[in-house]
């Protein structure tokens, strides 16, 4: 407002320069410069001071991870409003999206919230009733995207069942109807991840709509789970989808390569039988990225021998 009152004026000057005596038409025609030269470098000073003011902020962020979880243990009298206050003040805030989960997924412009979640863990079995009154709030249709995200890994985290079948409520109608956004892929996905999470048995929705989906992007996004979870459910939910008639995009299938070498290394499914089941999906042209991926993990490569040869 004060940049353009001061733009005004110096357009003022300018206009009415010409009528102006001879000896106040220099001085008005130098103070109307001197006032668009300050705002535009006012602006520029402006524009240059959020941008490092907002790179300051991102690297703090970063920064406080481990010094999130002990600031809220050096304070542990804090009652659950009080720690979900901070949580929700910091995701609202921010333009990446939170999740308690590592690895976070880079292109979705997610960062993990804090590496340690022992606080977490106490909170949630000390004070569920209230954490879940909180977060029902968090999922409020007219809720912050990031706090929907960070809500729905809470409830999936800790299968809060109390508020699981709202997520579901909410997120399928999207995915039937077809209108999943971009914008929106993040929670719609994470509320039918949550909710599958509480289910019995586990995760049958999620692993039915694995089987089904025709979306490459929400097949990337489930076959990233793994990764961030291993678990046997997920183990058969790969196997299944290897199952399927339906072609399977390139990227999705190195996807999974990776997340079956990260399964395979947690001992949750031997890896090298599941790749030597599909030979219609994993041919010799898959071999190096196999192999590749196999010591990223450190495994290995050489029990992969003889799986990629030609029948």
């Amino acid at each position: 407002m004060i940049f353009g009152i001061i733009l005004l004026t110096a357009f003022f000057l300018k206009y009415f320069e010409p009528m102006l005596p001879e000896v106040l038409r220099n001085w008005a025609d130098h103070i109307s410069i001197a006032l668009i030269v300050a705002v535009v470098i006012g602006l520029t000073y402006e524009y240059t001071s959020h941008l490092f003011r907002e790179e300051i902020l991102k690297n703090l962020l970063h920064e406080s991870q481990d010094q999130v979880y002990e600031a809220l243990k050096a304070y542990n009298v804090l009652t659950p409003d009080e720690v979900f206050r901070l949580l929700k003040e910091i995701a609202s805030q921010i333009n990446q999206t939170p999740t308690l989960f590592y690895p976070a997924r880079p292109e979705s412009n997610e960062y993990t919230f804090t590496e340690s979640m022992d606080f977490f863990d106490t909170l949630v079995k000390m004070r569920p009733k209230e954490i879940v009154k909180i977060l029902s709030t968090w999922i409020e249709p007219k809720s912050h995207k990031n706090l929907k995200y960070l809500a729905s890994d809470f409830i999936g985290k800790y299968q809060l069942t109390e508020i699981a079948e709202e997520l579901r409520r909410q997120a399928e109608p999207i995915l039937h109807l077809g209108l999943l956004t971009e914008e929106d892929r993040g929670w719609v996905l994470n509320y039918i991840w949550a909710y599958s999470r509480c289910e019995k048995p586990m995760y049958k929705f999620l692993g039915d709509m694995m089987r089904t989906t025709s979306d490459p992007a929400v097949e990337k996004w489930i076959l990233f789970l793994p990764l961030q979870m291993p678990s046997l459910e997920y183990a058969n939910m790969i196997n299944d989808y290897l199952e399927r008639d339906a072609p399977i995009d390139e990227d999705n299938l190195l996807l999974v390569i990776q997340s079956i070498a990260y399964l395979h290394r947690a001992q949750v499914l031997d890896g090298v039988a599941l790749l030597k089941k599909f030979p219609n999906r994993f041919g010799p042209h898959h071999q190096e990225n196999v192999e590749r991926i196999w010591r990223n993990y450190t495994l290995a490569p050489d029990e992969l021998k003889g799986i990629f040869l030609q029948p």
